[in-house]
């Protein structure tokens, strides 16, 4: 079967730059994985400098997000729209060419319009990376008009109450051997992410000054906004080198270190977050997580084994009072973390190599390419 991947041309595949660009990755490592087992042939649409085993089509376009520091907002996301969409056309000619069987697209903002004008024999599989919320949500709900497109969620909770053609839900998969487990451990907890009030890097705060522990913060501030800008501005002042520690960015290849030599990774998120590939990163070096109920947070922690949940509030969510510890919200993680030495690090990476590397991933995909295929020839 010939596959065609695609992602909007905003990065490189794997992406070069220092942005938060998870999507990029996951596209890379999935790609990469099915090259190398030869049960399909791959082809991979991504600007030039993608690195890749597949046949790589980049139409000599770089990377839109080489010209963001040039442009007003509004002119970078017309580029954005205006480049994904001769991507796209470019795409569909060589499919033709190739007689690919199914585009794989890595996003459903945008696609709208440009599925629509494609040739209605091609199969369209979509991975939704993100919340679906708002024109995210609204581009799943125009494009399950189509009956040649597919949806793949990466965590059941990333559905929600969204009615649409899901064909199956798989999750993020690493490469394991990139993050070695570790079984010795620090005095300090760690958490990451973009600093932003969802990430809950201040709850993180308030707990580790409850403990008297160290807390590390990686994560990049984020100042596009007021809110932004202010809960950076709450946060700053009480990092002092000493007990509390902020690291801007870490390159991938270096992510592991970080991971090892924490004793666990603090995920205190206050949205719905579909899935943190933090959490499996840390869990392959083995290290635990302890995460608030949210999203898709119980779909990858085990309670009790690779970590602790914690009911953040008092609202119903799923699983809400059925978790180990019973303290809610930051007293919850001030429990966690002075019982963090009970979870075995080995159970944690053991975990990962059960349920989220590249290899199972891949797996869940090419069973997907299958089922569309068939349903396609009835």
């Amino acid at each position: 079967m010939n596959i065609g991947m695609f992602i909007t041309p905003t990065h490189t595949v794997p992406p070069d730059d220092q942005s938060i660009a998870a999507p990029w990755s996951v596209v890379s490592e999935l790609t990469e994985v099915l090259v190398k087992r030869g049960n399909h042939q791959i082809s991979l649409f991504a600007p030039t400098g993608s690195k890749t085993s597949a046949k790589l089509y980049d139409f000599r376009i770089p990377p839109t997000i080489r010209l963001k520091a040039s442009l007003s907002k509004d002119a970078f996301e017309q580029k954005e729209v205006d480049v994904e969409a001769a991507f796209f056309h470019h795409m569909m000619r060589v499919g033709r060419e190739q007689k690919i069987s199914v585009f794989h697209l890595h996003q459903a903002n945008r696609m709208y319009p440009l599925i629509a004008k494609a040739p209605k024999e091609y199969s369209f599989l979509i991975t939704l990376h993100d919340p679906m919320v708002s024109s995210r949500r609204a581009a799943v709900m125009e494009l399950s008009e189509f009956p040649n497109c597919f949806f793949v969620s990466v965590s059941n909770a990333q559905r929600g109450e969204v009615q649409a053609n899901f064909i199956q839900t798989i999750y993020h998969g690493i490469p394991i051997e990139d993050f070695p487990f570790q079984e010795q451990r620090t005095v300090g907890f760690s958490v990451f992410g973009r600093i932003i009030p969802v990430k809950g890097q201040s709850d993180a705060i308030e707990a580790a000054n409850k403990m008297n522990v160290p807390l590390t913060i990686v994560g990049e501030t984020a100042e596009n906004t007021e809110e932004n800008k202010a809960y950076w501005e709450s946060i700053a002042p009480q990092i002092d080198g000493m007990h509390m520690y902020h690291v801007p960015f870490i390159q991938r290849k270096n992510l592991s270190f970080y991971y090892q030599r924490t004793k666990a990774i603090l995920m205190p998120i206050k949205w719905e977050e579909p899935f943190g590939l933090v959490m499996i990163e840390a869990m392959a070096s083995g290290t635990p997580v302890i995460a608030y109920n949210r999203g898709s947070v119980p779909e990858i922690v085990v309670d009790g084994v690779t970590g602790f949940i914690i009911d953040p509030d008092d609202e119903n969510r799923p699983g809400k009072g059925t978790w180990i510890i019973k303290k809610q919200g930051i007293d919850g993680l001030v429990e966690a973390m002075g019982r963090i030495d009970e979870i075995n690090r080995l159970a944690c990476r053991k975990h990962v190599e059960d349920h989220f590397t590249a290899e199972t991933m891949a797996t869940g995909y090419e069973q997907v390419y299958e089922k569309i295929l068939n349903e396609r020839s009835i």
